[in-house]
């Protein structure tokens, strides 16, 4: 199932009006996290797509960075986006989670919220993990989700797609258009793995509603 980030990018500014009006309420995890920091922070949301998470950062009164590599998804935060007077509350940002537009050390911490698995290479993965070490500050926290493989769903999938855990699952449009997404899903102790490979110091893995969470600080 050979896919490259110029696909999946198409893929999402495709579905991205769609997608944007069913995905608005966080999950309680992401929530908690936001509010575990002390307010002011500066954080980066990895993959924002149309803010949801940024939002909620901005109400918590933290500088967030929105950064996702979907125009489209970004347009639409941008938009809907709350603004004290003329001044947007948010930083929009277009670029790819494998080299992040930022200089070392500028971010107090990071949400990786759903991202990782929409990366096609393991390669990717581990780079985009080294990236948010590198641009978070000394011991500052982040925050990473991804697709389990031990999902219900993907229970019944081919044997061939069990082996490397890449898959393909339809997102339905308002004309009843199937589009594909490309995922990869992750095995229990695999995104341990990423999280030690790329140099981050994970202190907490858990699951929760068909993810694999870890939280995890910048060894700076």
């Amino acid at each position: 199932m050979a896919r490259t980030k110029a696909d999946i990018r198409t893929t999402y500014d495709r579905i991205a009006e769609s997608y944007a009006a069913r995905r608005r309420v966080p999950w309680p995890e992401v929530r908690s996290f936001i509010d575990s920091l002390p307010r002011g922070s500066r954080v980066l949301d990895l993959g924002a797509g149309h803010g949801r998470h940024a939002t909620i950062l901005a109400d918590r009164g933290h500088r967030a960075v929105a950064l996702d590599f979907s125009r489209r998804l970004l347009l639409i935060g941008r938009a809907d986006e709350p603004r004290k007077g003329d001044s947007p509350i948010i930083d929009w940002v277009g670029g790819e989670a494998t080299k992040l537009p930022f200089r070392n050390a500028s971010f107090d911490a990071s949400l990786c919220i759903a991202v990782l698995h929409h990366l096609p290479l393991e390669s990717d993965r581990l780079a985009a993990l080294a990236e948010i070490q590198r641009v978070l500050r000394r011991r500052a926290p982040v925050l990473v989700s991804v697709w389990a493989r031990e999902q219900p769903r993907f229970q019944s999938r081919p044997a061939a797609s069990a082996v490397d855990g890449d898959v393909e699952v339809p997102w339905t449009m308002p004309d009843k258009t199937v589009v594909p997404r490309f995922y990869h899903l992750f095995q229990k102790g695999e995104l341990e793995r990423l999280i030690i490979g790329s140099g981050l110091h994970g202190e907490r893995f858990f699951s929760g509603a068909g993810n694999w969470f870890a939280q995890a600080r910048s060894n700076g």
